[in-house]
């Protein structure tokens, strides 16, 4: 049994809001951070990243929305290069790191990913990287980009489902890159060095970037590529092998700008990631008290467990000022193969009569293989913001094929197949198409109402064939077809120049899909249904001390129905299945300010009261926490340039991350809490114009801890393995950057 604490009510949490509000002196992280040291130190003003949220350029303290903003020179200096490290930084972002690189589930505000499709979504500028099949992977990819390719992050929480759709049922992480630039040349070029405590081999990375004009005033290219190798540091007892989980990425990006006519613009880029990991990063647990099973850092897996995820996109962006409105065109490509093995040999040999890692049946592996082919176009017209009325416009479409393959092998000693345990090639297509709009109405200089909507039409098909001792020869084709309109209202109330309050209320939602067909399963569903949220906030964002501070508050509540679950039958086929309500509701602050010349101070805290208000039959009683969700997290940076004097100059910067305590699963046969932990980095950097050496440690107090844990995702009759995610031991290292 869980022991919960008693909460503080949504009012008194409330009205601490608007006392947080009224003069709190811990400001927003929505701005982009001071210069390097290699220039003049800054002022005492806060420089405010535009954003495109809305999908126009605004101003993220004047957007009636809970949005987070972080620029290029606040994630270099946070070493943020890929999201598990946004968690704790940005209010309400939960994230679930699976133990590959890339396999990552995200969330906000509480809405956790509890099926097989993704409930945040991810942008690259306008191109949509979130599958919506319910066998393309989209709960566990994650896309991470270059050092030097990103302009800024913006995370808005709560869902979007009227301007991106799909799967922003909690919100979206949108990655701004960097444009062409048609008037000059520039190049970077860096490296790092790092030791991981109790690692293997010394990391390293290399990163460059290089900007060129190549016709005067209308052609320009920005080109980008990075390495990075992460060394090992978990052994395996049985292999008798040290480090075995290192990781390898490699990552370029091409950009082309014509700009034929001041009123046309176009953009080509493509976008190539891989990521290899060597072994499956987890330490084992003992499956009664879930404590390690083996001292230090260490698993006890037969087989090695490696994958690959290699991933190309391309875009084409072409923005035309038509006088008397915008038109906007967006076309992508992505085009991504995973492949992953998973070690079952503990869960599936015994069930043969075997002996694990002996005998005529030794081991068994299961082989996943997941290749994603996804177009998406979407054409917009905004209307020029200068008069009482705004409007935007638009219509959507994309096209999704998913091929996934897995087939599991009963292996004798010498690794010969002796028996296929199971083997599934399943075919999935998604279409959508949407047609979407926004109006603003200016009631006066200080209100405004803005409304929104959103009509999609989705197709799915669901072609299985099934194999093997557990798959019994299905062969299946199944089809789901569904509507659904989402909605948002927004009104905006301005306090003179430096204060803004709002409201909102917005919808979201996932789409449905096709089940398979499992023998000897008669009451699975042939269809599962869209899930669906609303969600009520009033927020507030004020600028203080002549706009040297910023504060930004938000009190939220969403109320989730026909939520998507995942199960899985005994002999191992999961399916989906809609099924209890549930409820979050919770208060984020963040802030920032200009203390002094050198100095800046940011802060973010959030509260959320996450749980179902109904049963999942079978699972988890009304009233259970959602799983993964901390009720409180928050962090504190700071940075401080001191002054110049010469070329050089000197400057410190720290973060301290809070993640509060969470429970693993709503099942009750995972009643189980992981610990909450803290993590403290520090950095210091001597820069001049031209160059930049930064020192930094990572988890200083080298904290030993949990960040998740799982059990076998492999038949449920059979789940007797735990796995434990740990976060990464203390990490020392030094990198340098060059501008030229």
């Amino acid at each position: 049994m869980r022991n919960r604490v008693a909460r503080p009510s949504l009012l008194s949490l409330a009205c601490s809001v608007g006392l947080f509000a009224a003069g709190a002196p811990v400001l927003s992280i929505a701005q982009d951070a001071p210069e390097p040291a290699a220039v003049a130190r800054s002022t005492q003003t806060l420089e405010v990243v535009q954003v495109t949220a809305q999908k126009r350029v605004e101003s993220p303290t004047e957007i009636p929305m809970s949005i987070s903003v972080l620029g290029e020179e606040a994630l270099d200096r946070l070493q943020i290069n890929n999201v598990n490290n946004l968690a704790g930084v940005i209010p309400g972002l939960q994230v679930n790191n699976l133990g590959w690189p890339g396999r990552t589930q995200v969330s906000l505000r509480g809405i956790v990913p509890m099926g097989n499709t993704a409930s945040t979504a991810i942008y690259v500028d306008d191109i949509p990287l979130t599958p919506n099949g319910s066998l393309s992977g989209g709960t566990s990819g994650m896309f991470d980009l270059l050092p030097y390719d990103l302009q800024h992050v913006e995370v808005l929480r709560g869902p979007q489902g009227t301007l991106y759709g799909a799967s922003a049922l909690g919100g979206l992480v949108k990655y701004v890159t960097r444009r062409p630039e048609l008037d000059y040349f520039e190049g970077r070029a860096g490296g790092t060095v790092s030791v991981i405590d109790d690692g293997g081999h010394v990391g390293y990375a290399g990163r460059a970037s290089i900007n060129a004009p190549l016709a005067e005033g209308t052609l320009a290219m920005r080109a980008s590529y990075a390495e990075q190798a992460t060394p090992g540091w978990i052994d395996n007892t049985v292999l008798q092998r040290r480090d075995t989980n290192d990781v390898r990425q490699k990552a370029g990006r091409l950009s082309l700008l014509w700009q034929p006519t001041d009123t046309l613009e176009v953009v080509l880029s493509a976008i190539t990631q891989q990521n290899r990991a060597d072994n499956l990063g987890v330490v084992s647990l003992d499956p009664v008290t879930l404590e390690r099973s083996l001292p230090g850092y260490a698993s006890d897996y037969l087989l090695a467990q490696p994958s690959t995820i290699e991933a190309d996109v391309y875009g084409l962006t072409i923005d035309w000022d038509l006088g008397w409105a915008d038109f906007s065109a967006s076309s992508s490509w992505l085009d991504s193969d995973t492949w992953r093995v998973q070690d079952l040999s503990a869960e599936y040999v015994p069930l043969l009569g075997g002996t694990p890692g002996r005998g005529p049946m030794a081991y068994a592996a299961l082989d996943t293989r997941i290749g994603l082919r996804k177009f998406t176009q979407e054409v917009r017209l905004t209307s020029k913001n200068t008069g009482r009325l705004a409007w935007q416009i638009g219509a959507f479409y994309t096209d999704e094929d998913a091929d996934y393959i897995e087939f599991g092998d009963i292996m004798s000693a010498g690794m010969t197949p002796v028996a296929s345990l199971f083997t599934a090639d399943v075919l999935t297509t998604y279409r959508e198409k949407a047609l979407f709009g926004n109006t603003t109405w200016k009631f006066s200089d200080r209100f405004d109402l803005a409304l929104g909507l959103r009509h999609a039409q989705n197709d799915q098909v669901f072609d299985q064939n099934l194999g093997g001792l557990l798959g019994g020869g299905q062969a299946y084709t199944g089809t789901s077809s569904e509507s659904v309109t989402t909605w948002s209202v927004s009104p905006r109330l301005f306090f003179g120049q430096d204060s803004m309050a709002y409201l909102r209320a917005a919808s979201g939602y996932r789409a449905g899909s096709p089940n398979p067909l499992i023998a000897n399963a008669p009451n699975v569903p042939r269809q599962v249904g869209a899930d669906t949220l609303v969600n009520y906030e009033l927020g507030i964002k004020r600028h203080l001390w002549d706009r040297r501070a910023l504060v930004e508050a938000a009190v939220f509540r969403i109320d989730w129905e026909d939520i998507r679950l995942n199960l899985v039958t005994p002999s191992g086929i999961s399916y989906g299945l809609n099924g209890g309500t549930a409820r979050s509701q919770g208060v984020e602050l963040s802030g920032s300010v200009a203390a002094t010349d050198g100095l800046r101070l940011s802060g973010a805290l959030t509260y959320t009261d996450a749980e179902l208000t109904g049963s999942i039959p079978g699972q988890a009683p009304a009233g259970t926490p959602l799983p993964q969700v901390p009720e409180w997290s928050g962090s504190v940076q700071a940075y401080y340039q001191f002054p110049t004097r010469g070329e050089w100059a000197w400057s410190l910067a720290g973060a301290l991350r809070y993640y509060g305590s969470r429970p693993l699963s709503v099942a009750a046969s995972q009643s189980i809490e992981l610990s909450s932990y803290s993590l403290l980095d520090l950095s210091a950097e001597l820069g001049s114009t031209d160059a930049s050496f930064r020192f930094f440690v990572n988890n200083v107090t080298n904290e030993d801890t949990f960040t998740s844990a799982s059990r076998t995702l492999f038949g449920s009759a059979r789940l007797t393995r735990w796995n434990g995610v740990m976060l990464q031991p203390r990490t020392v290292g030094v990198s340098f950057d060059y501008r030229f």
